[in-house]
């Protein structure tokens, strides 16, 4: 039998350097989600939003993670 594939929404995560932990010295890393990003949407369009949404953070961005979303039957 084969897979179906659908594209549901998918989510934007932007990690954040919210600074180091004094007792281990480790970063320590907060994110944010966003939700319902339109399947078809390209990579460089979703990186272009966080570059612009990075200016709005209290912290530092360290990482971009698009999550996309698949359901299989």
């Amino acid at each position: 039998m084969a897979v179906t594939t659908m594209n549901n929404p998918s989510s934007l995560r932007v990690k954040l350097d919210a600074g180091r932990d004094d007792s281990t010295g480790n970063t320590k890393v907060k994110s944010k989600t966003y939700s319902n990003i339109k399947p078809e949407a390209t990579s460089q369009a979703i990186y272009d939003v966080a570059t612009a949404l990075e200016g709005l953070q209290e912290f530092p961005v360290l990482e971009v993670v698009k999550i996309d979303n698949t359901t299989l039957a």
